[in-house]
């Protein structure tokens, strides 16, 4: 929204913008000659200069109003709802700060490789570039985008060690995430893929995580990538431990962690099957730890 983009000075525009998250490519498309489509905040990180998408959306602006979106999907409770229509996908966003008609609408086809996003006009200042993929949108299309059989979206810290190899701490809010990502920061030597949000695929016969632009409070997200070598659940304890996992307790704790569409079967299915699969191929632990640099110390120890 307008309000947001003020906050947000340093701006990525043009008329075709091109992002890579998770080496999936997405394209940003002005459908609008009056409309500047723009990239703003960590997602700037993640702007590519070219190179075929993978999946397409343009945005216009629009005078948008309430009428039925056809058959209720979800609501969030928040900022957005979802409908289904003749085989597409229609997100809703409304904002109390806005005013009671929608300020945006997004609509996609059954795979989330096309689609279009109107901008109600009246909310924006249209002098200015635009983002129409804000927050949340542009997890959500990639969150859909994944349950499409390309990977896995979770709320965890991920790193890249000294040696090149990913470690992956999962937990949901103050589980100790953002804590493990600034405590492995000073430790030297390590990149900090992201504090809150990676995404996990399976690529030539390894799992990878990958960093995103929807970070944690402590704003660490990179756009790179590592194979995937060690698996942490986090909770906090007296000592620093590790308790190994057994497949079913870890996968039942990654499902509990991901963000993906419960209210699609196939998505569901897929998610079940890579964790599984996860469970199998990487050890999966409970690390109980005490936030402070010995943790650090005590998963180099481990690592030997």
């Amino acid at each position: 929204m307008a309000q947001r983009e003020r906050g947000h000075p340093e701006l990525v525009h043009g008329s075709t913008l091109r992002l890579s998250i998770g080496d999936i490519r997405v394209a940003l498309m002005a459908g609008d000659p009056g409309l500047k489509p723009a990239v703003q905040g960590a997602a700037r990180r993640f702007v590519v200069p070219g190179g075929e998408p993978d999946a397409t959306v343009r945005a216009a602006w629009g005078d948008l109003h309430e009428p039925a979106e056809g058959v209720p999907i979800f609501d969030s409770g928040a900022l957005w709802k979802l409908y289904r229509r003749d085989g597409n996908y229609i997100f809703c966003f409304s904002s109390p700060s806005c005013g009671p008609l929608p300020y945006k609408k997004a609509r996609f086809n059954a795979d989330f490789t096309s689609g279009e996003i109107s901008l109600h006009r009246a909310y924006f200042d249209r002098s200015r570039p635009a983002y129409p993929l804000e927050y949340p949108l542009d997890e959500l299309w990639m969150v859909h985008l994944l349950a499409q059989g390309r990977g896995v979206e979770v709320h965890a810290c991920g790193v890249q060690d000294t040696e090149g190899l990913g470690q992956l701490f999962l937990g949901q809010s103050r589980a100790g995430k953002t804590t493990m990502a600034r405590l492995m920061e000073k430790a030297g030597g390590i990149r900090i893929l992201s504090d809150d949000r990676i995404i996990l695929r399976h690529l030539d016969g390894k799992i990878w995580i990958y960093g995103t632009p929807w970070h944690g409070e402590g704003t660490l997200s990179t756009a790179a990538r590592a194979p995937l070598k060690r698996v942490f659940l986090l909770g906090r304890g007296r000592k620093n431990e590790v308790i190994p996992l057994g497949q079913p307790a870890a996968v039942a704790r990654l499902m509990a962690c991901s963000f993906v569409p419960f209210y699609s079967s196939a998505g569901l299915d897929f998610t079940l099957a890579f964790f599984q699969q996860m469970a199998r191929d990487i050890p999966c632990n409970e690390l109980r730890f005490v936030p402070d640099g010995r943790v650090v110390e005590f998963l180099q120890r481990l690592a030997c």
